[in-house]
């Protein structure tokens, strides 16, 4: 008799531990990307495990602006295994940039989870300055220092820095720039004739093209 006693006050305890699907975001709940370069299409892999005992399914995700999107597959996930949801962001902003991703599942019947996405958007390179004004006279040789940063955390290359004029020449210290690194350019500004000089330095990297104007204003003798 005493067996069987014992026996019925196992049975619930089994009933209770049930607890269905449940789902657990990979690294939690506030996911931040790190840096991307602004106006650029970026893709992130949520994971998410299947903590319950019983099969997980993604019913429905949605995102909080029509700039992002987000996919999830289909097939039931089984209790400990792991799943993705696809999240897309068109890029556009500066700065640290949020949106969040609404997941339903079908834990507790129904049920939704929101995951904080946050991408720092930046620009690959940072050029000061931004724009180069000067002035002199015919003959002058002028001389001007900028330089390149590398805001990024991976490695940036310099494929080529040329003028769209042949009286400004550069030259760099650094060709190769890591995360947080900066080179510096020295420029030569040769004035041949009485007319003002409206050009720009033009700087080829990895991650695109960019420019510093230069504008000379060329004063009689």
């Amino acid at each position: 008799m005493k067996k069987f006693f014992i026996a019925l006050l196992f049975i619930p305890a089994i009933l209770f531990s049930q607890t269905g699907p449940k789902i657990e975001i990979v690294g939690g709940d506030n996911i931040n990307t790190n840096k991307h370069k602004r106006g650029q299409e970026l893709t992130y892999d949520i994971t998410f495990k299947n903590v319950g005992d019983q099969d997980l399914m993604v019913t429905g995700v949605q995102t909080s602006c029509g700039c992002s999107s987000a996919l999830a597959g289909s097939d039931a996930v089984k209790p400990g295994e792991t799943g993705t949801i696809k999240f897309t962001f068109n890029g556009q902003g500066m700065g640290s940039v949020t949106k969040v991703v609404m997941i339903t599942t079908n834990e507790g019947g129904s049920s939704t989870k929101n995951v904080q996405m946050t991408m720092n958007m930046v620009d690959p390179v940072t050029l000061t300055p931004g724009s180069i004004i000067t002035e002199g006279k015919v003959g002058d040789e002028l001389t001007q220092k900028a330089s390149i940063l590398n805001t990024m955390d991976k490695e940036i290359d310099i494929t080529e820095i040329t003028s769209n004029t042949p009286v400004i020449k550069i030259t760099s210290d650094k060709m190769i720039l890591m995360g947080g690194d900066s080179a510096n350019l020295e420029i030569s500004i040769k004035i041949y004739e009485e007319s003002a000089i409206n050009a720009a330095i033009i700087i080829k990297t990895t991650e695109g093209e960019f420019q510093i104007p230069v504008l000379v204003d060329v004063k009689n003798n």
